[in-house]
C-alpha cells in the first residue's frame, strides 16, 4: 500500500501532474510502536503509569486481515472490492495529500489531481485485486490496576 502511494505520486511527478516539492511534502506521519514501546509504561517502575498502579499482565500481537480483501475472496467482484477498499484508504490520507499540493494552484485543479490519484489507485485495484489489501497488526493487552 505505501509503496503504491509513492509509485502513483512518482508517476504523477514524472508526468508533470505534480511538482517534485509537492511529492516530497506527501509524507504520511505514521509511526508504529514496538511491543517493547507499548509495554514500557506498564513495566518501568519509574514511569507514571506504573506508579499509578497499572501493570501489564499480557501483551500479544495478531494480524487483523483486511476485511475488504477477505470479502473479495467470497464475492470475486473486483469493481466492488475497489469501490469498498479505496474510500477507507482515502479517509486517512486524502487530507495529507491534498495539503501537500501547492496552495497557489486553483482549488479545482488540486481537487482534480486528488480525484485522479484515487481513480488511478482504484483502477489498479480493479485490474489486480489480488495484489491489494490492508492488513493490520494489532497489539492486544491485558492490564491490571493494583
Amino acid at each position: 500500500m505505501f509503496s503504491n502511494f509513492a509509485k502513483i505520486c512518482q508517476d504523477f511527478t514524472a508526468q508533470g501532474r505534480i511538482k517534485k516539492e509537492e511529492y516530497e511534502r506527501m509524507t504520511l506521519p505514521q509511526y508504529y510502536n514496538t511491543v517493547e514501546e507499548l509495554s514500557s509504561p506498564l513495566i518501568n517502575i519509574e514511569n507514571p503509569v506504573y506508579q499509578a498502579g497499572l501493570r501489564l499482565k499480557q501483551i500479544e500481537t495478531h494480524i487483523t486481515p483486511c476485511p475488504f480483501a477477505d470479502s473479495f475472496k467470497v464475492h470475486h467482484d473486483a469493481h466492488r472490492f475497489a469501490k469498498e477498499y479505496i474510500p477507507t484508504i482515502r479517509s486517512w490520507n486524502e487530507s495529507i495529500f491534498f495539503g501537500a499540493l501547492d496552495s497557489q494552484r486553483p482549488f479545482e485543479e488540486r481537487q482534480q489531481i486528488i480525484h485522479d490519484y484515487y481513480k488511478t489507485y482504484q483502477d489498479q485495484v480493479e485490474e489486480s485485486p489480488e495484489l491489494h489489501r490492508m492488513d493490520y497488526v494489532h497489539a492486544f493487552t491485558i492490564i491490571e490496576k493494583i
